[in-house]
């Protein structure tokens, strides 16, 4: 199960996470990511990976997107940080 709140500030987007970033909870992250796009024009946006639990391709790969546009995602526990710091390279290119 994933948990998925979006604050909104002026100025500022946050998205925070709870539980699994996996199969089709994941893909419904990403297809929201996408579909809110628009909103997130000039403001910047945090990613709160703090309360995930795991994370497989498909949430990979909605964190490689969200990292492409420019989010910062932010997690401090080990397992997240290794994740998040694989991705940075592959978005770099």
């Amino acid at each position: 199960m994933l948990r998925t709140m979006i604050a909104e500030g002026p100025f500022e987007q946050k998205w925070i996470l709870q539980g699994r970033l996996c199969g089709a909870w994941a893909a419904d992250v990403k297809e929201r990511w996408e579909r809110t796009r628009g909103t997130r024009t000039g403001c910047r946006c945090i990613v709160d990976l703090e309360d995930v639990t795991s994370v497989d391709e498909v949430g990979e790969s909605a964190l490689a997107e969200m990292a492409l546009e420019g989010a910062r995602l932010v997690a401090s526990r080990a397992y997240l940080k290794s994740i998040v710091q694989a991705l940075r390279p592959k978005h770099r290119r």
